[in-house]
This record gives structure tokens, C-alpha cells and sequence, in this order.
């Protein structure tokens, strides 16, 4: 019987500044990859222009099955896989398809928050360019938020939305507790470009 590769998503921590570059580089080797910008507007002495950025400084998400997993590593600029008790954790497909479909607006200002923000009530998103995206409901400094909690990075994103957008949702309570659990205990282990496992 032949074994057919299991592709998954996995997070990377790369060099500052060098996030394109790499991605363009995985890219030029068939590795899939995904690397979210956002548009900032720049001041120089004579003139504003509006240039884009990672949304996400010195990460890029990557597609790979057990083939290229050690080969992502030898790649220039690439330091590690975002990890969890010395293992590589994966990523959902559908949050890679939130983040997507949140970059992909343009009408609301996305948030990057690195701090640990309290469980917020389980949501969808009914109307908009949001319509469908799953999330929490939270609130920030006096305003609702749709926030999408990326627990293997440990980074949120929000944007501003109103409780007449989204339904709230139940979920078993088995799978919140395991999910803060998992978010209290994160710690990041390293790779060597050898592939041997550096404890932080």
C-alpha cells in the first residue's frame, strides 16, 4: 500500500525582516506557505507612502507533510517551528482560512495582541466581509471585539464589530477548559538546522 503524504499547516520563527524573502524562497522549492500582510502608511522627510508588512513580525505559516519538514529548517532565515512540549504543533485549516478571510478586509482595522486576553463568548459572524468567521466575542477598553485566538503562537487577533453581527455559540465545556489549559502551559522549544531538539 502506498502511503500518500499528510500535509499540514505549521508555524515558523524567522529571522526580523526577512519574512518575504524566505517565503519567497520556500516558494521557489514547491513549500506552500502563507504569509499575512498588512498595509501601514510610512512617513519619510519628503513624501507618506502606504507599504505592506507581515501582520504577524518574524512568523510565516507553512504547508508540509514529513518530506520537507527538516528541509523548511535549512532554509536561510528560518529558526525553528512554533512548538509545544518539544513537539511541532499544527494548525487548523480553518484558522488559516480566518486569518485569510480577515486580511481580506479592508474596512476593519485588525488587531495584533500578544498579551493573554481573558475567554470571550464563542461566536459567528452573521453579515459583512466577516460573514461565516468564527470566533469570540470580547470586550476591549469598552468595545466589542471578534477576536481569533491563535493558542500555538500565542497571539490574538481582533477587530471592532457589534453584538448585532454575530450569534453567540455554545460549545462543551470539555473543550474550552482543554484549550485554556493548553494556552496556560505553552512554552516554544527550538530547532537546530540538524533537526535536534534546543529546550528553552
Amino acid at each position: 500500500m502506498i502511503n500518500i503524504p499528510k500535509y499540514q499547516w505549521y508555524a515558523i520563527y524567522t529571522k526580523a525582516n526577512n519574512e518575504k524573502k524566505i517565503c519567497e524562497n520556500l516558494r521557489e522549492k514547491n513549500i506552500e506557505c502563507y504569509l499575512p500582510l498588512k498595509k501601514t502608511l510610512r512617513q519619510w522627510s519628503d513624501r507618506k507612502k502606504w507599504i505592506e508588512e507581515p501582520l504577524f513580525r518574524c512568523y510565516i505559516f507553512i504547508k508540509v507533510s514529513h518530506i520537507e519538514f527538516f528541509n523548511v529548517l535549512s532554509n536561510p532565515g528560518v529558526i525553528y517551528y512554533v512548538s509545544f512540549g518539544g513537539k511541532p504543533q499544527t494548525i487548523p485549516e480553518n484558522q488559516i482560512d480566518n486569518i485569510k478571510k480577515m486580511v481580506a478586509q479592508e474596512e476593519k482595522e485588525i488587531i495584533v495582541n500578544y498579551e493573554n486576553i481573558k475567554k470571550g463568548t464563542d461566536c459567528e459572524v452573521l453579515v459583512g466581509p466577516l460573514k461565516g468567521l468564527q470566533g469570540e466575542i470580547v470586550r476591549v477598553c469598552g468595545q466589542y471585539r471578534l477576536l481569533i485566538r491563535l493558542v500555538s503562537m500565542g497571539i490574538s487577533l481582533h477587530v471592532n464589530i457589534s453584538k448585532e453581527e454575530v450569534k453567540l455559540i455554545k460549545k462543551k465545556k470539555s473543550q474550552s477548559n482543554n484549550n485554556q489549559k493548553y494556552g496556560q502551559a505553552l512554552k516554544r522549544t527550538t530547532y537546530r538546522k540538524s533537526g535536534m531538539l534546543v529546550k528553552n
